[in-house]
């Protein structure tokens, strides 16, 4: 099995998914997205696994692709897209996970192989603990998907559908702007829902000037 690895190398747990395969002795090349602009490739491979990468993966890639292309995508079939932390947030819902599927034109749009979710707490959680229980969520989920190419036993569950089409940009920047109108607990829950290291955060425009909050 040869494999092609397409990560963001700036999360803890991308590096730890290519420790896992090299301790499986796996066949693979990886291509680090936090450093490219576009993903280019030149040899063919068994296998494309897309892991914790945001960036687009075009057909003339997947081409090179012998058996099938699969995406790692943080967060359940209820929040595909763009911004998939926050808009879970920002619903205060109390659950989450990780969602694995196949690769086709559009973002997070692919059939769903499987689901492995979890239960949180809302009151208890900050964005980023979130993040990081997502992360220790894939990386469990990406394990068994390997173990199950090398046993033969992948299977796709044909009864999972994703909720909604993928949030946008566009989206994530609207829901991230804060209203003058806003009551204190809307912007509250933003803040909440947005603010993460040195990511982008809530904002304010106002007559013509952009206030942009940061995590302290």
């Amino acid at each position: 099995m040869k494999l092609l690895l397409i990560i963001n190398y700036n999360h803890k747990v991308s590096k730890q998914f290519v420790k896992f395969l090299k301790f499986k002795k796996i066949s693979f090349d990886y291509i680090d997205s936090s450093k490219k602009k576009k993903i280019k490739i030149s040899k063919n491979y068994d296998y494309l696994i897309s892991f914790l990468n945001s960036m687009y993966i075009n057909k003339s890639v997947r081409k090179k692709i012998k058996i099938n292309s699969f995406n790692f995508h943080p967060g359940p079939p209820e929040y595909p897209g763009f911004g998939c932390y926050n808009f879970a947030m920002l619903d205060k819902v109390n659950f989450y996970g990780s969602t694995v599927h196949i690769i086709n034109d559009k973002f997070d749009s692919g059939k769903i192989i499987n689901v492995k979710k979890f239960k949180f707490s809302y009151k208890k959680f900050n964005l980023e603990k979130l993040i990081r229980k997502t992360h220790e969520n894939i990386i469990k989920q990406a394990k068994d998907f390997i173990n199950d190419i090398q046993n033969k036993k992948l299977k796709i569950e044909g009864n999972l559908k994703w909720k909604k089409k993928a949030y946008t940009k566009k989206e994530f920047e609207t829901a991230r702007e804060i209203k003058l109108n806003d009551t204190r607990k809307n912007v509250l829950k933003k803040i909440k829902a947005f603010s993460y290291k040195n990511y982008e955060s809530v904002y304010l425009n106002f007559k013509g000037l952009k206030f942009e909050h940061k995590k302290q």
